[in-house]
């Protein structure tokens, strides 16, 4: 009986599939913005994404903007993998802000294969 229960525990086990959503981070160089910041009306700034897979390929990075506290998001960039970043990819963005003073909330995604999806936000006060 113990080793039938071991073996329902070992074919459980494999079974199981691999849930782990892709890697995303941003660049902490010189010269890129990584976290929430003060800027100027019209000012650039620069964000470094570098994605990795996790239980399926990379399949798209896209960047997302919501203006003063809204809920809803305008869809920036949409940067779809190809087969040599479909297990690591690396990708810049230049952002110019508005020319009216608020907040700007930006969101960068990654997706897999499989739908699973990581983010990462920066919000930005435009003075």
């Amino acid at each position: 009986m113990r080793k039938i229960f071991l073996l329902l525990i070992v074919i459980s086990a494999s079974c199981k599939k691999d849930n782990t959503p892709p890697d995303l981070q941003l660049k902490t160089g010189s010269g890129y913005t990584y976290s929430d910041l003060t800027l100027t009306l019209g000012a650039h700034f620069t964000v470094g994404m570098i994605a990795n897979s996790g239980a399926s390929d990379l399949q798209l990075i896209y960047t997302e903007v919501a203006f003063d506290g809204a809920n809803t998001t305008r869809l920036v960039s949409r940067i779809w993998m190809t087969a040599a970043e479909a297990n690591h990819c690396e990708k810049d963005i230049t952002i110019t802000t508005r020319n009216q003073a608020g907040t700007e909330r930006w969101v960068f995604d990654v997706n897999d294969a499989d739908g699973r999806i990581s983010k990462k936000e920066i919000r930005v006060t435009v003075q």
